[in-house]
């Protein structure tokens, strides 16, 4: 891992290296708990499976730092069992659409999306052609 891929995280007095990936898990998070929600897992369900207890996983959702290992995990777990897509999802091509936004916009749209059961990404794929018509 190259010197700009690490930041240096503190936990309580201890200070150790992370990779920055892992400082920006916010969009990681909202993905784990809509897929939870959307296949009917629970907290608990995901903690025995990372091998930690309910409340760690609620403290990672939250505000926590997710560790490598367990992110790891989470993302097998996610790969394996993917989130099932609605019948009226249908992919054709795939089109890379990168948009910078502030936070306060992110977070107003990560909002609509999730009300809508949706993560960030599915939201702005159904929006986003709709601003054609």
């Amino acid at each position: 891992m190259s010197r700009k891929n690490i930041g240096l995280q503190k936990y309580g007095n201890n200070a150790i290296f992370v990779s920055v990936e892992a400082q920006n898990q916010d969009e990681l998070k909202l993905n784990v708990k809509l897929w939870l929600k959307v296949n009917n897992y629970s907290y608990a369900w995901l903690a025995e499976k990372c091998f930690v207890t309910e409340a760690t996983v609620r403290n990672w959702m939250a505000r926590k730092v997710i560790p490598a290992a367990k992110e790891h995990i989470i993302r097998e777990l996610m790969k394996d069992l993917p989130l099932a897509l609605p019948s009226r999802v249908q992919v054709k091509e795939e089109t890379l659409v990168t948009l910078s936004l502030d936070s306060a916009t992110r977070k107003i749209l990560e909002k609509k999306a999730f009300a809508q059961g949706k993560t960030l990404a599915e939201f702005l794929a159904d929006e986003v052609p709709r601003l054609g018509e």
